[in-house]
């Protein structure tokens, strides 16, 4: 009975092998099959009752995160056919590319649904592993560089997780999520290891002050791996913090972790401002997100179902700002906001939805990451001072002109030229995306009896 529950880990595997097979875009078709079956498989398992047994433990967030991460590997596959070919001299063949994709999203699919935090902990490191090589596709300096400096500020944050798994083994005697959940005594090196666990994984996730890979990676990996690393990556990193929180009920671990949320906001939007760089602006906008996410998971409650509406909707809206700055860069040749004139008037289809896209990753109504927000700051006002509720509302204003300023200033600006439109896939993805980001908004009540 509990087969469903591994089938988009099997089938992510699986279809990783099959692309080491040699013949002519085979790796495409196997890679886009399975990535399709995983979002079918996720859609059978939102509907199946939790289960906690030796290996699996999935409830209504790992059941939504699945969910999440199969739709962006599905249309980061599909996009990927038709990018690939933008890249001059590729690090690997296309199968190599098609091969760590798919191992990337299984170690995604294995983090969320294992029942034991040592695991947890494994899988993480595994999209590290897998994720880096994608990095590098493009096989120039920049981004050679940009994958070392992620290697090593990742890896040093799951060091620190892996040594606050140690700590919380020795507090708790067990590393299970499910006995975890339901512990009532622990000793006193537990808040000192969860709150390791929150930096630590936090350095995944985009957290201050371990951010500072987020925007180098962002900005010299290709456009299909940006939009799957801020769709999915970031958040599965949150999964983890969001486990920590939940067998942690300790005020002042709770307290570090909203501090953290806050200061990332803050850090975020400010650079957001000064960016000249847009793959550099989604980054910081990433950020700024994740950041929103952990002080709603440091708050519980119905914070948390904010967390979750946030998470889903920016996944989609977010992949297709990365889908279309992959757009632009393959006709302007230039990531320079300033050089970037007139995308409407010569890629009418990109223009627009990066409009609607970009203001559903800063909380525009009606999207799904302003409901989201909303539901954050609400019990945000009930747990500090209406003063700290305000100076973060000015932030998220901060992040919100950064960024629609930007994006109005490369999409309306006077230019004049051939039309320059991607045709079919190119364009095709990342409409389906922001759609699906307002989408979310319907489906408020049955995100809400999912996770209760």
């Amino acid at each position: 009975m509990d087969l469903v529950y591994i089938l988009p880990m099997a089938a992510s595997l699986i279809g990783a092998l099959l692309c080491l097979v040699r013949i002519e875009k085979f790796e495409e078709i196997v890679s886009i099959i399975v990535s399709v079956c995983t979002s079918i498989f996720a859609v059978l398992i939102l509907f199946s009752p939790n289960v906690s047994n030796y290996f699996l433990f999935l409830d209504g967030i790992s059941k939504i995160m699945i969910l999440t991460i199969s739709i962006v590997y599905v249309m980061t596959v599909i996009f990927s056919t038709t990018f690939f070919k933008y890249i001059d001299e590729p690090l690997f063949q296309k199968r190599f590319y098609y091969l760590l994709l798919n191992l990337f999203a299984f170690s995604m699919f294995f983090s969320v649904s294992v029942n034991n935090f040592g695991l947890v902990w494994v899988g993480i490191e595994a999209t590290t592993v897998t994720s880096a090589l994608l990095v590098a596709t493009e096989n120039d300096e920049s981004s050679i560089e940009a994958t070392w400096r992620y290697i090593i500020i990742v890896s040093s944050g799951l060091v620190i997780s892996f040594i606050a798994n140690i700590l919380i083994y020795s507090a708790t005697g067990t590393l299970d999520i499910s006995k975890l959940l339901s512990m009532n005594s622990f000793s006193a090196l537990l808040p000192l290891g969860s709150m390791m666990a929150l930096v630590g994984y936090g350095t995944k996730a985009g957290i201050f002050p371990m951010h500072t890979w987020l925007p180098d990676v962002h900005g010299k990996a290709p456009a299909p791996v940006s939009a799957i690393f801020s769709g999915v990556l970031l958040p599965v990193a949150l999964y983890a913090m969001i486990r920590v929180i939940q067998f942690t009920p300790i005020e002042y671990v709770k307290t570090f972790a909203l501090i953290l949320g806050f200061l990332t906001v803050i850090i975020a939007a400010s650079l957001m401002a000064v960016q000249t760089n847009y793959k550099r602006l989604f980054a910081y906008s990433t950020m700024e997100n994740m950041g929103m996410a952990l002080i709603g998971i440091s708050l519980g409650g119905y914070a948390l179902l904010g967390v979750i509406i946030l998470i889903l909707s920016h996944a989609f809206a977010k992949s297709s700002t990365f889908f279309l700055s992959g757009n632009l860069l393959s006709r302007y040749k230039t990531l320079k906001i300033d050089e970037v004139k007139g995308v409407a008037g010569r890629m009418p289809i990109t223009a627009y939805t990066l409009l609607f896209s970009s203001m559903a990753i800063t909380g525009m109504p009606p999207f799904g990451t302003f409901f989201g927000e909303i539901m954050i700051i609400f019990v945000l006002l009930s747990a500090v001072h209406i003063g700290w509720v305000l100076l973060l509302m000015a932030f998220l204003a901060l992040a919100f002109i950064s960024m629609n300023f930007k994006v109005g200033k490369m999409l309306f600006s006077d230019s004049e030229g051939d039309n320059m439109e991607r045709k079919r896939v190119g364009t095709i993805i990342p409409v389906i995306d922001t759609i699906l980001s307002l989408a979310i908004v319907f489906f408020i009540p049955l995100i809400s009896k999912v996770i209760k």
